[in-house]
């Protein structure tokens, strides 16, 4: 039972951290490169249904075509979608979907940096960026299954149980409200294979997760 529940933990970490760099930070020749040279794609653990075949798929095809000379094109779909100066044809911030006046730094802002920081995540940009960007979001699953990981080698049944539950609340009530949006919006709009293949794979795995850690929980606990 320990192999099954550390194999789903290290899968949905090795996921979502990737998932979480991809739409936080401005794409970079060299990591695209060492992903190509590692072959992420062709081991990726997690299973994300039919979405999620999609975008390995696509993302597999960046990685054997890819040469740094594309890096330029990359950085233009990073900027149109999710920077600008003009708009953004997918805002990466939760509050922007779900406030009622689709404003940064809204509510949700302030609710996901108290989940944060309760558990102990560092946040970049602390004051300066909103912490509800997707990125951060991702980030936090990843988080958490590691610290899941910590708990389960610890020997630490209960705080194993508190991370699981809070990955099936975060889920809940933040990143499965609006990320079906903001992903559809990057499938729409993304002009790589690499963005759209990105997309299609988070959604893929966000349902397998939340599928997992919902049938995880258990009743009477949270985060």
């Amino acid at each position: 039972m320990d192999n099954c529940i550390t194999e789903t933990l290290l899968a949905n970490h090795l996921a979502y951290s990737f998932l979480s760099k991809a739409f936080h930070e401005a794409p970079d020749a060299a990591f695209i490169g060492l992903l190509a040279r590692e072959s992420l794609f062709n081991d990726w653990m997690l299973d994300g249904g039919e979405d999620g075949q999609t975008g390995l798929h696509l993302l597999r095809a960046t990685c054997d075509g890819w040469d740094d000379s594309q890096i330029a094109a990359l950085k233009r779909d990073y900027e149109r979608l999710f920077v600008g100066p003009d708009h953004l044809l997918a805002a990466p911030w939760e509050s922007v979907y779900v406030s009622r006046d689709h404003l940064m730094f809204d509510e949700q802002t302030l609710e996901v940096r108290a989940a944060y920081l309760q558990f102990g995540m560092p946040i970049p940009n602390l004051h300066t960026e909103p912490d509800d960007h997707i990125g951060l979001e991702l980030r936090f699953v990843a988080y958490l299954c590691s610290a899941g990981l910590n708990a389960l080698e610890q020997g630490q049944p209960t705080l194993l149980r508190r991370f699981e539950n809070t990955i099936h609340h975060f889920l809940a009530e933040h990143v499965l409200v609006w990320s079906d949006q903001f992903l559809a919006n990057v499938i729409e709009h993304a002009q790589t294979d690499y963005y759209r293949g990105a997309a299609y794979l988070t959604r893929g795995c966000l349902r397998e997760t939340a599928r997992v850690f919902a049938l995880a929980e258990t009743p009477g606990e949270s985060g």
